[in-house]
């Protein structure tokens, strides 16, 4: 079973297999060369002065393991493309594995550059950002694609090096490469694949999105499955006592030993929000089960006041029972539950009594002793605690846990919290004006957002709490306009900038998710696809990584048509000089847009 929910085949007859390659080798032709591309750009391609003959890749696994490469030379795209086949169909034949993805790479650009001066372009890429493949000969029999360079680990991104042994062990079962040249050839390539259910898909050849498929639009359907399969594998991550398995390095299929009970409580909250929005009954015993773990770690200095305990370090981290609190109170109200109703008001009752006069809060305790050991850990926790008083609130009614989130937010207005840019403060701020909607936390909540805009459309990462963050905000934006509540910063605050921004981080996101095309070249494909991990540190899946996507995403469909609505008003608009750059055009552009509409 893939981790994404789509079954793979199981044990087929013989020849069903070669069936089903062929099948698709032929969807793959029709598609490809229907494709405007192959008789444009690419028709009008060949690999510089030197070389005369086209160059494609087939890229074939069933899931089981990373991707085998077959690589084809013709004098046109047919030519190649059958060449290419015709070695990936004896491969098909001879070891009878089922072709679940079948993916066709066509180069559409070359040079020949030394060794030296392709390292220095890796240097000057993020880390598994590099979005160029190489061979190590004019006739690409060493070729290595940009996702085999990135997902099977061959770049020493620490030096900015080309990783030789690994190198050299990869391509011991295609070719015997004694030493990595001194002049290699540097590349790249439009790509299409067809996945397990003999669908189609075009794969992006810009820079930005390079490899993964096109989504021209974000629809509706595009953002339910992102989030479905994404927690489905947090679903399928929880073990029989209830703990997760905490994450993965997929380059290397190395499962990390470490754990963190604040991000197990936060996992939950994603499990909870999935069964809000499927009511799916096979997610119940999943969420009882890591609820029940969750239990393992509270601890009580009193009746009254209780604390979520890291094990491992004997603390007890306000973050900790802020998660704890926001989880259980969204399964009290999902599930109509009182259940961990007293568990909620001790957990908050600590909070308190980790909050200064002022309204700052102390971060970390010792345990067993519940004294103070570390004033200040990381911003995070002051967000985070204030949002779960207000969801306290809402659960207990007991308006000392809505005073002190309110003086936690005066704090915040004071020192200028907007210049952390944190979704934490954003949903804090939300939950808050929900109960109390004061003008001056609403003004907050909107500079919040679009005192940042310029930094969320820029990041160059996924970064996917800044989605979080932007919905947040929108559900704030939404509440002062239904109520018609007078706020002075509606004056200043960037509608337009602002939706723009949420699509274009709604679209970028999507650079995080493992889709086939992707997900083929790590070491266990199937166990990792369909769900998200954070690029720039080798691809990490991490349990609260993905609660963080699934966050941004799941708010962002809660709101589509109302989005959607507002979107289809901006981008229908008469053209002007300020207006003309869709969210989804070169980044140069938008920069430009935005900067002069802030």
């Amino acid at each position: 079973m893939l981790q994404g929910g789509y079954p793979m085949s199981a044990k087929t007859p013989i020849g069903s297999n070669l069936k089903l390659f062929r099948a698709k080798k032929k969807l793959l032709k029709d598609f490809i060369t229907n494709d405007p591309y192959l008789s444009g750009e690419l028709g009008n391609y060949k690999h510089g002065t030197l070389f005369r003959h086209d160059i494609v890749f087939v890229s074939i696994t069933d899931g089981s393991r990373t991707a085998d490469l077959f690589i084809g030379e013709g004098e046109d795209f047919l030519s190649a493309f059958a060449s290419a086949m015709n070695s990936a169909e004896k491969y098909v034949s001879d070891n009878d594995i089922v072709p679940l993805w079948v993916k066709v790479d066509c180069v559409n650009s070359c040079k020949i550059c030394t060794r030296a001066e392709f390292e220095e372009e890796i240097r000057s890429s993020r880390e598994f950002f590099f979005k160029k493949g190489v061979s190590f000969d004019t006739g690409f029999e060493t070729a290595l694609l940009e996702a085999q360079l990135n997902c099977c680990g061959l770049i020493n991104y620490k030096n900015g090096t080309l990783d030789d042994n690994k190198i050299r062990d990869f391509l011991s079962s295609r070719t015997t490469l004694e030493s990595i040249p001194d002049n290699v050839l540097s590349f790249t390539t439009v790509g299409y694949i067809c996945d397990e259910n003999k669908k189609l898909y075009k794969l992006y050849p810009d820079e930005e999105n390079y490899g993964r498929r096109i989504v021209p639009e974000l629809t509706k359907d595009d953002i339910k499955q992102v989030i479905e399969t994404s927690s489905v594998y947090l679903a399928n991550a929880v073990k029989d006592n209830g703990q997760f398995d905490y994450g993965v390095n997929p380059v290397n299929d190395f499962h990390f030993v470490t754990y963190n009970i604040l991000r197990h409580s936060g996992t939950i909250w994603s499990l909870i929000m999935q069964y809000d929005t499927t009511k799916d009954e096979k997610l119940v015993p999943k969420i009882e089960s890591t609820i029940d773990f969750l239990m393992q770690s509270i601890e009580y200095s009193d009746s009254d006041h209780a604390y979520l305990v890291e094990r491992k370090s004997d603390e007890i981290k306000l973050g900790g029972n802020a998660i704890a609190i926001v989880t259980l109170s969204t399964y009290a109200a999902v599930f109509d539950s009182d259940r961990y109703d007293k568990l909620i008001a001790a957990l908050a009752n600590s909070v308190l009594d980790m909050q200064e006069e002022d309204g700052s809060y102390y971060h970390v305790l010792s345990f067993p002793d519940f004294q103070r050991k570390e004033r200040d850990r990381i911003v995070y926790y002051d967000g985070e605690a204030t949002f779960a008083l207000a969801r306290a609130y809402s659960i207990t009614k007991d308006n000392r846990y809505l005073d002190a989130a309110e003086k936690a937010l005066d704090y915040f207005i004071k020192n200028d919290y907007t210049r952390f840019c944190d979704h934490w403060i954003a949903y804090a701020v939300n939950e808050v004006t929900i109960h109390d909607p004061k003008e001056r936390y609403l003004n907050f909540g909107l500079k919040n957002a679009n005192d940042n805009l310029n930094k969320i459309f820029n990041q160059d990462t996924t970064f996917h709490t800044f989605l979080e963050l932007l919905m947040a905000a929108f559900s704030l934006y939404e509440r002062i306009k239904e109520k018609n509540i007078y706020v002075s910063y509606m004056q200043r605050f960037n509608f337009e900038a602002f939706i723009r921004t949420i699509y274009r981080r709604a679209h970028y996101m999507l650079g995080g998710y493992l889709y086939p095309e992707i997900a083929m070249y790590m070491k266990v494909p199937e166990s990792v696809v369909y769900t998200f991990c954070v690029r720039h540190d080798s691809y990490r899946i991490r349990i609260d990584d993905v609660q963080h996507y699934i966050g941004g995403y799941y708010n962002f469909y809660r709101n589509f048509d109302k989005l959607n609505e507002y979107y289809k008003q901006i981008t229908d608009k008469p053209k002007t000089r300020q207006s003309e750059t869709p969210v989804d055009s070169e980044r140069a552009s938008f920069v430009n847009w935005i900067l002069s509409n802030i």
